[in-house]
């Protein structure tokens, strides 16, 4: 009776601990409200943001094979606003104003990267199947409905 007496007052302490843990020395994780996630959006051509993430490379997924490629899409802006980014500044320049949403989208394009191969990439209709993978990735970061035509202004693979 002791021994189980002094797991459960052991197994209490650690959750007390755990909870201190959070609520005073991060409380952020308590109060950071996620995200707001943007239901299916219509896509207004006419009203769309055009971003571009460059200088995007990775290896593939067959070793000694590489790919180096800039990525442009255009996306709903109020998807974009919603995922923390700026419409005035995607549209002047490169990346959507936001430092962790151009990290999160280069980081899922890396790893799509890296589950293809070579021979997929270079096979009849390999990069329009690329393109619609990177659609559908950006798609799950923006909401559905919200990405236009997506274009490789600079494609390079080895």
């Amino acid at each position: 009776m002791k021994k189980i007496l002094g797991y459960v007052l052991v197994l209490v302490l650690g959750l007390a601990m755990g909870a201190g843990g959070i609520i005073f020395l991060e409380p952020s994780l308590l109060s950071k409200a996620p995200a707001p996630v943007v239901e299916s959006l219509p896509f207004n051509p006419k009203t769309a943001v055009s971003v571009t993430e460059s200088d995007i490379e990775s290896n593939l997924s067959v070793p000694n094979h590489y790919i180096s490629f800039e990525l442009e899409f255009s996306v709903a802006p109020q998807a974009l606003l919603a995922q923390g980014g700026s419409a005035t500044a995607a549209s002047g320049g490169t990346g959507t104003g936001s430092a962790n949403l151009d990290a999160k989208i280069r980081n899922a394009m890396i790893n799509l990267a890296r589950s293809t191969s070579y021979g997929q990439l270079t096979s009849s209709g390999g990069l329009a199947t690329f393109k619609a993978e990177i659609k559908e990735i950006l798609e799950g970061i923006f909401g559905p409905g919200t990405i236009g035509q997506v274009y490789f202004p600079s494609l390079m693979t080895q």
